[in-house]
């Protein structure tokens, strides 16, 4: 669906929802769009921060970091488009049942905006983008923690050289201790950190959209319950209308008083 056509069918499902007693409802969905809209944006920015880590990869001299950080690029970039993907797909779902729910109003009432709401399914989609975002969190913490190790590794062996030659001209040996993290590792590391600290944002956002969608749909689903139960106050049940039918067959069928004295009557 068009985004614009899309954003002015989900603004008119809002509107209804205000309009019919389902202010809750209204205020609900429009937490749910901004938490996309906010996931959307930290998306951006771990795209940014694995663009980084591109070009500071072109200046790092240690061939094993660089391999390893370009692998964890690599697969962070690959699930951060599935991701991406996924609130498209969400976004797209929610339009598309607010759109319907707006046209089948005008014919069937109230019950199309709970039925649209129904239809969304956005609980299940959120749950499975959870899972997905704490696989990408901890991916990206052991590929950080894979870079610092190798880092680490590196300097002790450079350290431990150095040791080897002042040895030999008799200089007296440091404590190797692999030392802090070197200039062009730290520039890879900390867009790899920036993103991973997105994703947790990312998932933060997530699990407080399921909250307030088990809200939604809780809501949603009691209106839904309540209009029922009113439906069928009004509405006579089939064993009540068999029930009045029966009894008034049974009164038909009982003699009246003047048709009991009229035998009497003649034979008199």
């Amino acid at each position: 669906m068009d985004p614009i056509q899309g954003s002015e069918a989900i603004q008119q499902f809002k509107k209804l929802l205000e309009e019919n007693n389902r202010e809750g409802q209204a205020a609900d969905l429009s937490a749910l769009m901004w938490y996309m809209d906010g996931m959307t944006r930290q998306y951006e920015a771990v795209l940014r921060e694995l663009q980084n880590v591109r070009q500071q990869l072109d200046q790092v001299r240690e061939p094993p970091v660089q391999y390893a950080a370009q692998k964890a690029a690599a697969t962070l970039e690959h699930k951060a488009h599935k991701i991406k993907g996924t609130l498209d797909s969400l976004w797209e779902r929610i339009a598309g049942c607010a759109a319907a729910a707006v046209k089948n109003f005008k014919e069937i009432g109230v019950s199309a905006l709970d039925k649209a709401i129904a239809a969304m399914g956005v609980k299940n989609v959120l749950e499975s983008l959870h899972d997905h975002l704490n696989n990408s969190i901890a991916d990206t913490k052991r590929s950080i923690e894979k870079v610092e190790n190798m880092g680490y590794a590196l300097r002790s062996v450079g350290g431990h050289l150095r040791n080897a030659g002042r040895a030999m001209t008799g200089k007296e040996t440091l404590a190797v201790d692999g030392g802090q993290e070197g200039r062009f590792q730290s520039a890879v590391l900390a867009p790899m950190r920036a993103a991973q600290k997105l994703l947790c944002g990312m998932n933060n956002a997530t699990l407080a959209a399921i909250g307030g969608v088990e809200h939604l749909e809780q809501t949603a689903k009691d209106a839904r319950e309540a209009r029922v139960e009113r439906q069928a106050e009004k509405k006579p049940s089939v064993r009540q209308t068999l029930a009045e039918k029966k009894a008034e067959a049974a009164a038909q069928s009982i003699p009246t008083p003047e048709r009991e004295h009229k035998p009497q009557e003649a034979a008199l």
